[in-house]
């Protein structure tokens, strides 16, 4: 009989979670491929409910994304990759009823927060341990995210866009960290998002919702198993008007699945299309949000995104020994975007327009002397990834020791097309740049237009086993060789050719061992890389600045980013009547918790520094960065409740001594060339140091169940303030309410109240030129971007 890589999760969610509640737990041994790999092995109809092991055994866990249906025989295996993981299941993601993502891992993950960068909720800045996964173009991503084994940061930049991921069809998501399996991109943890399919999900549903905003939001999921085959199909659609000034969306998803199960495999093929529209506002001038916090400053700001993904993946148990796993994917990715921003460019008489940025540009005046003159960025991405995974997992007893060992190759091949071009307008009074003129084309200037190819090669091979010292102790080691080649090709003739290889051999190893049946520890070491993106690689001048993303320019080479992580702590569970008697007839159920310690350093370190040219930057290695905190988290779960508490402390430093750009801080003056000075200790910017989840679910009735949650954070440094000489942005807590009726057994109704005390709260923040924009009387340089205020949703789901 096949060994389902589902039952793995199962066991880890009922070991720690009950209820299927988020826990942090030992990552056991893996079945992982480059791209970790998605099984397809046999589980249990959806309403099965496994039997529960004990804390003390260490559960298996595949780091793979994964369909995680109960399974009926749960195994439980006592070896493991110690290292913290958080996982979170479809069950979960049904109760907060978040359309997104984002919206899910910010509300119960421990330690993930949200930095609201663009403004707009399908545009998150997901932060985990002071590394990020966005969406955002130009940010240096600290996160490796896959689907269905399918690594989807985008091949031109490793942006992850959380908007072309279907929530509704999420099986379970997990958070792994400390595992460099994951290989590149993971040097702060990996995101694995394991979708349904037909055996997973039987039956029909739908949902709709209406309220602030003018938000409409509708979901549908049907999966049917008729014998050895099984189809599952999920749509998802949203709209609204956004929280801010031209943020509105128009959000559509559809993700569907198709799969034949035999005696000693299966296989699968599914796909992911998704057409989204909308509107970033971005950070706008404290000045401006004080009198309206819906303030935009500069605009259009919009984007397309279209994705289409196929999947075809399966595996087969030749004997109860030996399992085998095979995985082809093709992810085609396309965006545009329009950016108005302010410009350098201004009259210099005779009807002539010059540039500012000490290049002898020389332009008609189109505008008749206008006082105020903007641009409009246009980018056009068009990225095309196809890949593979072969992997080969042996489970056997050896000379008296039970050990496990899983090896195997990734291979992704990416090629992109990136064009982007620039035109001249009037900022007018409303901050919209419009009457605009000609396309600026100047060749040898940072202004002119780019047409840019570029092909990334990612190869991965890797080996993980795990060796049963005594039934208390287990041992584990691996190591992963990866190698990206990236090659770039100026279609234009400016010069972005260039091309660059990039390996490392990372290792991992730890101990975990069991203290106490229902207690157990575990502590590892692990390395990590990333290698610079063709987007890093094509703007790290600083003597040429890029427009980041739009405008790339000839560039020295960067270095790879390597982290080394050390981790440990300690987990455990236990039925609470168990501790205290007196509380059996109230809280009957079982508390799990954890609790834990890291410090990962990164060495040459790559961040994104603005100059001070507006609106350009370019990329740079940083030297030695160091993020190390705690985090700890408490769970409890019976049959009527379930509520959570999780801290995390998050320190995030620099550790060497650098000129960083930062020609909007009121202080680069001092230092001259609109440059700041870095010591070592600095807190790094954007990184809220504590952050705090609470909350619970109750069902005062079988038909009435309310809930609610909260999510506290306090406020980063500016970015541009990495002197740490203007204090951070302010705290904030969002507290969320929620409440169902089951008005019949295939009819439910419910409502929300999001952001009940109507906190605008400020994520991001940063220094602005304030005499950018001639009419606008502005004098403090700080910018922020604020969060979405009270929303009211009504909503009526059907199933059967």
């Amino acid at each position: 009989m096949v060994l389902d890589r589902r039952i793995s999760f199962i066991a880890l969610s009922v070991a720690l979670a009950p209820g299927g509640a988020l826990a942090q737990t030992s990552l056991p041994t893996i079945e992982v491929g480059g791209a970790p790999l998605r099984s397809t092995a046999r589980p249990a109809p959806a309403q099965t409910a496994p039997s529960r092991p004990a804390a003390g055994q260490s559960t298996r866990v595949s780091s793979a994304p994964i369909s995680a249906t109960p399974a009926a025989s749960p195994v439980v295996i006592k070896y493991a990759v110690p290292a913290a993981t958080y996982t979170l299941s479809s069950k979960e993601l049904a109760q907060t009823r978040q359309f997104d993502v984002s919206g899910a891992l910010q509300r119960q993950a421990p330690g993930m927060i949200i930095s609201d960068v663009a403004g707009n909720p399908f545009q998150p800045q997901i932060d985990f341990r002071g590394f990020v996964a966005s969406p955002i173009s130009g940010t240096p991503q600290g996160l490796a995210v896959y689907q269905n084994g399918i690594r989807v940061n985008e091949a031109w930049g490793d942006a992850v866009n959380w908007d072309l991921i279907p929530n509704i069809a999420i099986d379970r998501l997990t958070v792994v960290t400390g595992n460099p399996l994951f290989g590149l991109n993971a040097i702060g943890g990996a995101v694995t998002v394991d979708m349904k399919n037909g055996f997973t999900y039987q039956g029909f549903e739908l949902d709709a919702r209406a309220g602030s905003w003018a938000r409409r939001q509708a979901s549908m999921q049907y999966g049917v198993q008729k014998g050895a085959f099984a189809s599952y199909l999920a749509m998802e659609a949203a709209g609204d008007n956004g929280y801010r000034h031209f943020s509105g969306s128009h959000v559509k998803r559809l993700y569907g699945d198709v799969g034949y199960r035999g005696e000693s495999g299966e296989i699968h093929a599914n796909v992911t299309v998704a057409q989204n529209r909308f509107g970033a506002s971005g950070p706008a001038p404290v000045e401006l949000t004080n009198i309206d916090p819906g303030a935009a400053y500069t605009t259009p700001q919009t984007y397309k995104n279209t994705l289409a993904m196929y999947d075809i993946n399966g595996n087969i148990a030749p004997n109860e020994h030996w399992k085998l796993f095979g995985d082809v994917h093709f992810r085609a990715f396309d965006q545009a975007r329009v950016d108005g921003n302010t410009t350098e460019f201004n009259s210099c008489g005779e009807a002539t327009l010059c540039n500012g940025e000490g290049e002898d540009t020389r332009l008609p005046d189109y505008f008749g002397g206008a006082a105020s003159l903007g641009v409009i960025d246009n980018t056009w991405t068009r990225s095309r990834t196809i890949g593979g995974t072969v992997q080969a997992t042996n489970d056997d007893i050896y000379f008296g020791f039970h050990n496990k060992i899983t090896f195997g190759v990734s291979y992704d091949h990416g090629w992109t097309a990136f064009s982007a071009n620039e035109t001249l307008g009037v900022i007018q009074p409303n901050l919209v740049v419009g009457i605009t003129g000609p396309v600026v084309e100047e060749p040898g200037s940072s202004v002119s237009s780019v047409s840019v190819r570029a092909s990334n090669d990612y190869l991965g091979v890797y080996a993980l086993d795990t060796l049963d010292i005594t039934d208390k102790l287990s041992a584990t080691a691996g190591a992963r060789f990866n190698r990206a080649g990236i090659s770039l090709y100026d279609m234009r003739g400016t010069q972005i050719n260039g091309s660059g290889v990039y390996t490392r051999i990372n290792p991992v190893a730890g101990l975990t061992y069991k203290i106490l049946p229902n207690v157990s520890a575990y502590a590892s070491y692990s390395e990590a890389n990333r290698a610079p993106t063709p987007l890093e690689l094509a703007c790290a001048d600083p003597n040429r600045p890029c427009l980041i993303d739009n405008f790339l320019v000839a560039d020295p080479p960067l270095k790879q980013v390597v982290s080394h992580t050390i981790e440990t702590g300690l987990r455990g569970n236990v039925a609470l009547p168990a501790i205290v008697p007196w509380a059996a007839d109230y809280l009957p159920g079982e508390l799990t918790w954890s609790a834990g310690l890291y410090r990962t350093y990164n060495f040459n370190d790559i961040l994104s520094v603005p100059t001070q040219v507006g609106g350009r930057g370019y990329f740079t290695n940083a030297g030695t960065t160091l993020r190390q905190g705690v985090e700890a988290s408490l769970r409890y779960a019976d049959e009527r409740l379930s509520a959570w508490l999780s801290y995390t402390l998050t320190d995030a430093t620099f550790q060497s001594t650098i000129l960083l750009g930062a020609p909007n801080n009121p202080l680069a003056a001092a230092f001259g060339n609109g440059s700041v000075m870095i010591t070592p200790g600095a807190n790094m910017s954007s990184i809220p140091r504590h952050r705090l989840k609470a909350g619970a679910d109750y069902a005062v009735t079988p038909q009435w169940r309310i809930g609610g949650d909260i999510v506290y954070s306090t406020g980063g440094w500016l970015r541009e303030d990495e002197i740490n000489a203007f204090g951070t942005l302010s705290p904030y807590a969002l507290i969320n309410l929620r409440t169902s009726w089951q008005a019949t057994p295939n009819l439910q109704f419910y409502g929300l109240i999001e952001n009940v005390a109507n906190v605008r709260s400020r994520s991001f923040g940063v220094f602005y030129d304030t005499a950018a924009i001639s009419f606008l009387p502005l004098s403090n340089p700080k910018m922020v971007s604020l969060g979405p205020p009270l929303g009211l949703f009504g909503g009526v789901k059907i199933s059967f």
